[in-house]
């Protein structure tokens, strides 16, 4: 179905949540992921508590009437106390706290002259504290898309949650080893109108924080949220989306599902349907499944609800291959634990016969125009659930519920939890507020990093090729790049070194996290003093990578890394050129690049290309 997303009021803000690649944010733990076995497991359970001015918030309420146990799992070395909540939490990273003043300032935001650390309560177990920690650094600014100028509504710096690892009924498995991370939240205003400047959006904020060269990469380290709304619809947010390929089609999804919602609504009234008509009693329906083929039904507690007047409108579609009886099924699920419903508009479906509908009709005193649905579980649960579906039922008489939603594979969503309220929020008592002074900030300034075509103009001055030079604008090493340009060192070998160089010695397995910055600018100087060549550049880097402790000397020994005499050198290019006497006859001088090969393998090393080039020139024309 196409929409039209300017006549649907279509709104739009963005909420980015990006790893900083520092260390964690209150403890002086290190900020990695680990796929080894945990040497520390513990258990909590939810529990909602009122905040320091005596609220609840709903979310974390709901959380804790499911009765999850949280399994919590660690490690000696990376994870401490401040993490398992039995010690106070140290001041902000430094690092972490300057990358998102920087930040603050490349979006010409107002940095607030004295942040203050805030605790946001969180309901699902992710923080074993329940809040997390977050403070606001700045406010307003801008960012320039291709057609508009959007604002910029708020930039905080706070810790990541525990990563699931395992859900089961009634239980999450959460890994600590995230939990601290410093993440940027980045949110813009709802100023964007339409799916494809949504997605404009999202990469140009992402372009904004790699900019820095301090923010992690890779799967899970940059999260999404889009908060969407339609004129006659309600604001919604779709928590957690990872596929910025799609990040549109979410976008566009959820104004279809607003848009089918409201169509919805007015049919219920065109009916004149209202609360009364789903606001009957569960009905015990056991005895209809006793023998049925329906395997997940079959000698289970099920219980129905007559839904009046109501026949086809829970197979009305919501989102592609989505129902209205979807969004019903995913409150119960949401709420309860129960794994949905089952509704008239789906019916025969699941092995449930005609009889056995019938039957149903008739237990719940259903006229041809009414539809139902029923829930199979224990019995506390499905009349929770029941009751669950009469409350959504209301709802559509309202239009779109405010809420939170869980994004699901190619750009459909469902219900995870109520919006959260003001009351989630309170003051941290452990942390002093940081004042920010004006000459931290004027430091701050000068440091700001060049622009996407600022770095791809000095690059090419510096003679850097077009593959390296727009693998590097982004990288994580352009600001270190930056400063060996300014040491005068070749642009092409230290960005081969930092980029192809490091990627093969991290796909052998070579910890490249063991070479320090002055460890990168030995290396190069001893290739700028000759004393070792780019053709072992490879093997001199992973050695040491290998061996931090040692000193570079010691490394090139094992190399035998020795210089060859400008006489050794032109013997060794005479004794290749004789090999190919009849190609030199041939292409005469254009012969260089063909023999280039066979002499950097004859030299293994020992001489410079510069060198090797000028001799080899020196003797093509004496041949010719």
């Amino acid at each position: 179905m196409e929409l039209d997303f300017e006549k649907l009021g279509l709104k739009s803000g963005l909420e980015i949540h990006q790893q900083l690649d520092t260390g964690k944010l209150f403890c002086r733990c290190p900020s990695i992921l680990r796929e080894d076995k945990p040497d520390k497991i513990f258990h909590r359970y939810i529990r909602a508590v009122a905040s320091e001015l005596g609220e609840f918030d709903a979310a974390a309420l709901e959380a804790a009437k499911k009765g999850t146990v949280c399994v919590y799992e660690a490690y000696s070395g990376t994870n401490c106390l401040v993490e398992t909540d039995d010690e106070p939490v140290k001041p902000a990273d430094k690092q972490a706290l300057e990358t998102v003043l920087k930040i603050a300032l490349m979006a010409n935001s107002k940095i607030i002259d004295e942040i203050i650390t805030m605790r946001k309560a969180i309901a699902d177990g992710s923080a074993i504290s329940g809040f997390q920690r977050t403070a606001l650094v700045a406010v307003g600014g801008s960012l320039e898309l291709s057609n508009k100028t959007v604002g910029v509504q708020s930039i905080a710096l706070e810790e990541d949650a525990a990563r699931p690892m395992e859900k089961t009924e009634g239980k999450i498995v959460y890994r600590l080893d995230r939990l601290g991370i410093p993440l940027i939240e980045f949110a813009t205003m709802p100023d964007l109108k339409s799916p494809e400047e949504v997605k404009e959006c999202a990469l140009k904020i992402g372009e904004l924080l790699r900019r820095t060269c301090a923010v992690k990469r890779g799967l899970g380290t940059i999260r999404q949220d889009l908060n969407v709304s339609i004129a006659e619809g309600a604001r919604v947010e779709i928590k957690g989306v990872q596929e910025l390929e799609i990040i549109d089609e979410y976008v566009r999804r959820e104004a279809l599902r607003q848009s089918n919602l409201v169509r919805l609504k007015k049919e219920l009234l065109e009916k004149g349907i209202s609360e009364k008509n789903f606001s009957g009693q569960a009905v015990d329906l056991n005895g209809i499944f006793s023998n049925s083929e329906c395997k997940f039904l079959k000698g289970k507690n099920v219980f129905g609800l007559r839904l009046e007047k109501c026949k086809g409108l829970l197979g009305r579609e919501t989102q592609p291959g989505k129902r209205f009886g979807s969004e019903l099924a995913a409150y119960v699920k949401a709420k309860t634990g129960l794994q949905g419903i089952i509704h008239s508009d789906e019916l025969p479906n699941y092995g449930i016969s005609e009889e056995e509908i019938l039957k149903v009709r008739e237990k719940l005193d259903c006229s041809e125009e009414d539809a139902f649905a029923f829930v199979s579980g224990q019995e506390e649960k499905a009349f929770a659930a029941i009751e669950i579906i009469k409350q959504r039922f209301s709802q559509a008489l309202i239009g779109v519920p405010e809420e939170t939603r869980n994004p699901l594979e190619g750009g459909n969503s469902e219900y995870s939890r109520p919006l959260p309220g003001a009351a989630r929020m309170y003051p941290e008592t452990d942390l002093a507020p940081i004042k920010t002074l004006q000459e931290e900030l004027k430091k701050i300034e000068k440091s700001i990093p060049l622009t996407v075509e600022q770095r791809l103009a000095l690059y090419k001055k510096h003679g850097l090729g077009e593959k390296l030079a727009n693998e590097m604008k982004l990288n994580n090493y352009a600001c270190f790049f930056e400063e060996l340009l300014k040491r005068g060192f070749n642009a092409t070998i230290s960005a081969t070194l930092l980029l192809e160089n490091f990627t093969e010695m991290k796909r052998a397995g070579i910890p490249v996290e063991n070479i320090t910055d002055r460890m990168v600018i030995e290396i190069l100087e001893a290739i700028r003093s000759g004393a070792i060549t780019k053709e072992v550049l490879l093997s001199v880097a992973a050695e040491w990578a290998k061996n931090p402790e040692k000193s570079l000397s010691l490394i090139m020994q094992k190399f035998s890394i020795e210089r060859a005499s400008n006489e050794q050198v032109r013997q060794a290019i005479r004794k290749i050129i004789e090999k190919n006497s009849a190609l030199v006859r041939e292409k005469k001088l254009g012969a260089a690049s063909a023999l280039m090969g066979d002499i950097m393998k004859e030299l293994k090393g020992k001489a410079n290309g510069a060198l090797i080039n000028r001799v080899l020139q020196e003797e093509l024309e004496k041949f010719s």
